[in-house]
């Protein structure tokens, strides 16, 4: 989770270039294909990755979307839809961007809480790509026999 790796300094920073609001389900806080010209963190609620007409991801309290697109720069890959009430920080992306190139203490502590989401991320979309195989693997002998 992003907000357990920074200092109080650094939250109490975030909080300058970023504001709170309250948000409905069904709220697109980013769209497939759009370049996202903020990064967001749910305080509270639920969220849906969506992608390729499925949902890839769950995202709750504590997690980020829009972090690939502010470290590639290219649009986001998937869609990011609230499936419940949600409390969400919207951080202004260009003075975040700023900061991070600015490579200081705050530089290496983002970009590290950022690194271990996504090795996080990475590692349960591999674990679920496993099991998919053994599904796979199981259902095709079955078949077979």
């Amino acid at each position: 989770m992003l907000l357990n790796d920074l200092l109080d300094e650094d939250l109490a920073w975030l909080r300058t270039i970023g504001d709170r609001a309250d948000y409905q389900p069904g709220t697109v806080l980013i769209g497939d294909g759009v370049q996202p010209s903020d990064l967001f963190v749910l305080l509270s609620g639920r969220a849906a990755v969506i992608g390729a007409s499925a949902v890839l991801a769950h995202l709750g309290p504590g997690d980020m979307a829009g972090e690939i697109s502010l470290i590639d720069g290219l649009p986001a890959s998937a869609t990011v839809m609230l499936t419940a009430p949600a409390q969400v920080m919207r951080i202004q992306r260009a003075p975040l961007l700023a900061r991070l190139e600015s490579g200081d203490g705050f530089a290496f502590r983002f970009h590290r809480a950022v690194a271990k989401v996504l090795a996080a991320r990475l590692r349960g979309s591999n674990q679920r790509s496993q099991v998919a195989t053994e599904t796979q693997r199981v259902i095709t002998h079955f078949m077979a026999a």
